[in-house]
């Protein structure tokens, strides 16, 4: 199945969300472009914009189609895993990154212990599809980068000590156990990990573009239904009127 063609099915499942946000919002919601790639290809570019070059390699999961992703940025080198097996792709192409990032899965003791999965479950999840703990210590021993990071598992107090003491029995280097909103500043001179600041409440912030305007009248389907619009309580209607009568002044509103 090509991308493409899930993409389309995968409107059509939302086809009742996208049709009552056009009638209302817009007639030119956001859009879901689809660039198609070989997924065999090793190295190959997918993306060069910008002073951007996405490259991709293949890569090792429950069945053909993941691929990792390389980024090369202002003479900056990152790579991202996804859901791997350690493999030839990924060492020889993320060697000397700046930034390696790399599944490392919970170890099959902890799989048992945490997901209730039966031994056999555990040792397959665990170090066939997935990345053990010295396993990825073993990748980013042999690739040397800059500075690794951990992640695809629930980093909490039950399962943090294992995953570390898996990698550290054979990694020594830089290394960060990701978490939620935990962020890199990533330069030539030092890379330096740290969490998000933000608030615990905030607004929206304005984006690039101004947002389009709502659709005319008559140029989008309605979706509901005479009985539906019919069933709207009117006294509703009359409180808001001044509010909405004021608001639509001052916004040269119709």
């Amino acid at each position: 199945m090509g991308t493409a063609y899930a993409i389309k099915h995968f409107l059509k499942a939302f086809n009742w969300d996208a049709k009552t946000r056009n009638f209302v919002l817009s007639a030119q919601p956001g859009e879901i472009t689809v660039n198609e790639f070989d997924y065999k290809k090793v190295n190959a570019v997918i993306y060069n914009k910008n002073g951007a070059t996405i490259r991709s390699i293949p890569a090792i999961h429950a069945g053909d189609g993941p691929v990792s992703f390389i980024l090369e940025y202002a003479g900056l080198k990152i790579v991202i895993g996804g859901d791997t097996f350690p493999n030839k792709w990924y060492i020889k192409h993320a060697t000397n990154a700046d930034i390696a990032i790399h599944e490392t899965f919970l170890t099959p003791p902890d799989l048992v212990k945490f997901y209730g999965q039966s031994p056999g479950q555990a040792i397959g999840v665990g170090t066939q599809i997935h990345t053990s703990p010295p396993a990825f210590g073993k990748v980013m021993s042999t690739i040397k980068p800059r500075h690794a990071i951990g992640y695809h598992f629930f980093n909490e107090e039950g399962t943090h000590d294992n995953i570390l003491q898996g990698i550290r029995s054979t990694y020594s280097g830089p290394l960060s156990l990701a978490v939620d909103n935990m962020v890199w500043n990533i330069s030539k001179d030092a890379i330096v990990q740290r969490m998000i600041v933000s608030p615990d409440q905030a607004w929206s912030v304005a984006g690039p573009k101004k947002p389009p305007a709502p659709p005319a009248a008559g140029t989008v389907p309605d979706p509901l239904s005479d009985l539906i619009k019919n069933g709207r309580w009117l006294p509703a209607e009359k409180a808001q009127a001044p509010m909405v009568e004021k608001f639509k002044k001052e916004n040269n509103l119709k």
